[in-house]
């Protein structure tokens, strides 16, 4: 065999072998080739050595192979990428994002609530929506007013108008007018008052001068209210029969309310605390003063109202006598009481006075 057929014989038997380890191993690597003898030596042992031609043929044909692994694994992936685009074009194709953004409009989604249209000017120019919080509902006004105590009711009331005259007068013919019961009652709540504001002690209630200065608001207070019923119950006497129509609405219609209310301002007034100094006092002598002045008066108007033809009951001629008496002495200014006694037994006889009340006719006739 000539030397070119030995070359293509060895460049042949190279090409059988880098094909099956291309195969065989993992980046295509060929193995080496079996170089192949002569004709002789074939199978013998003595096979020609390799020249250096065969060699430069087999090491470029390793060379040549690489390229041709690389264009094989590009055809695996085109392939690879066909078949998943053939395999997702069996789902939906998805929606573009001009037209998601334009569906956020769609009446049916705001129906369901989600999506707002945007607020715009007149002028068309787009303003952001602004969410609103919901107020609270407001308590109403008697609501507020119902857990407010006495005091407190009459502190706002008394701010109110103060602020405010022109409401004075409207709130004074709204305001019920006061009767002998209401007086009366507002009497003891003020007595009640005062002596809630002594000064703890545990012998009792001083007499002293400092006592006498912390209670004195108080003491005060409660002059000036019974003054101010009596003046206010019995400033236009008893209403005539006939001109009854006429008479304002403070007028008494019978004698029985002035003495009702001259008996229970009066005994508040008796119970007012005596002081060891003689000058503090005053108060109190003022109070039975007036009080004394009223039993005078109202004495003097049930003498003119009988002589317009009314009549009292004997009975109570003589139960005001023994209220008349009871003050005279209990209140320990006997002197002040001593005119209503006289002009008592001058116009209704001293037969209605008993007991200590004859004693103190007798004493001033």
């Amino acid at each position: 065999m000539s030397q070119q057929s030995q070359w293509k014989a060895s460049a042949l038997a190279a090409t059988f072998s880098s094909n099956s380890g291309l195969a065989g191993t993992a980046w295509g690597s060929a193995r080496p080739p079996l170089h192949m003898g002569g004709e002789i030596g074939f199978g013998l042992g003595f096979g020609q050595a390799p020249s250096r031609s065969n060699m430069l043929l087999t090491s470029s044909f390793h060379y040549n192979a690489a390229p041709l692994m690389a264009g094989e694994g590009r055809s695996q992936k085109r392939k690879a990428s066909s078949e998943d685009e053939s395999m997702g074009s069996s789902s939906p194709t998805p929606e573009p994002a001009s037209r998601k953004i334009r569906s956020l409009g769609d009446p049916r989604r705001l129906a369901h609530g989600s999506a707002r249209p945007v607020a715009s000017h007149p002028d068309g120019r787009k303003r952001t929506r602004v969410m609103d919080a919901a107020a609270p509902n407001e308590v109403s006004l008697d609501k507020l007013l119902e857990p407010l105590e006495e005091k407190d009711l009459r502190s706002l009331l008394e701010t109110l108008i103060s602020q405010n005259p022109q409401l004075a007068p409207q709130v004074r013919q709204l305001v019920p007018k006061p009767t002998v019961n209401s007086a009366c009652s507002q009497l003891v709540r003020l007595e009640r008052r005062l002596q809630a504001s002594f000064p703890y002690n545990k012998s009792g209630p001083a007499s002293d001068d400092y006592t006498y200065h912390r209670v004195r608001p108080a003491l005060e207070e409660l002059r000036d209210t019974i003054v101010m019923y009596l003046d206010h119950f019995t400033h236009y006497g008893l209403a005539q029969a006939q001109a009854q129509a006429q008479a304002p609405d403070n007028a008494l219609s019978h004698p029985a309310e002035w003495f009702d209310l001259l008996a229970q301002a009066t005994d508040v007034a008796v119970r007012m605390p005596k002081w060891d100094r003689p000058e503090n006092n005053a108060i109190r002598r003022d109070t039975l003063h007036q009080l004394a002045d009223g039993w005078t008066r109202a004495v003097m108007a049930t003498a003119r109202w009988t002589e317009d033809g009314h009549i009292v009951g004997r009975d109570m001629l003589s139960q005001w006598a023994q209220q008349l008496d009871h003050f005279c002495s209990a209140s320990g200014e006997s002197a002040l009481f001593h005119p209503a006694i006289q002009v008592f037994g001058q116009r209704f006889g001293r037969q209605h006075m008993r007991g200590a009340g004859r004693m103190s006719l007798e004493s001033t006739a």
